[in-house]
């Protein structure tokens, strides 16, 4: 009898080991501390400009903005220069967004004026997405994940959460010119 108590108990056991799913990665609220870990982790690494396209869709009651930029520099992935990209962001992650440069402050969500470095994560595209986004799907990956280029400085854009927690491996971003930043992620990526 415990044999067979035993056995059944190793079968429960299996299944629900076996039915479990780990959360995705995009839900997992990834949270960075250092540089390295972020180059990592992203599939993508991109110094960008916007162009003007934008679209607005929404797909199970969650509202987006994807932002189409043209691609200046690859420092990870299969992306070329003059390539254009979408870059989607959840319109509630949009509104959360504070940049971080000699001070934390709202960002203007405008970036037109700039060049960014983003870190990005890459999922096939479902049907139920715009086609017009290309075969695959392209979000910042986790915070922080957008750096602003602009005057030869470096800022960050991310939550504003994330930005008063930032570790001292990101803060030292902020001290460095945008030609030793680069260095640092083409380095870092090697």
């Amino acid at each position: 009898m415990k044999k067979i108590k035993l056995i059944i108990f190793v079968i429960i056991i299996s299944v629900f080991i076996g039915c479990y799913d780990a959360p995705s990665r995009e839900s997992q609220g990834l949270e960075y501390n250092s540089l390295y870990e972020l180059i990592n982790t992203s599939d993508r690494i991109l110094k960008l400009k916007k162009l003007e396209k934008e679209i607005n869709f929404t797909v199970d009651e969650k509202k987006y903005v994807s932002f189409q930029f043209i691609v200046l520099e690859k420092f990870k992935g299969s992306s070329s220069i003059d390539d254009k990209i979408f870059i989607t962001i959840p319109e509630s992650s949009l509104s959360e967004l504070f940049i971080r440069g000699d001070k934390v402050e709202k960002f203007d969500q405008n970036f037109l004026k700039n060049e960014y470095i983003f870190f990005l994560m890459g999922r096939s595209r479902k049907n139920i997405f715009p086609k017009e986004l290309g075969g695959s799907l392209w979000f910042k990956n986790g915070n922080p994940s957008i750096f602003q280029l602009k005057k030869d400085r470096i800022s960050i854009i991310s939550s504003k959460n994330s930005l008063e927690s930032l570790d001292i491996d990101f803060l030292e971003i902020l001290e460095i010119s945008e030609i030793k930043f680069l260095n640092l992620v083409k380095s870092l990526n090697d």
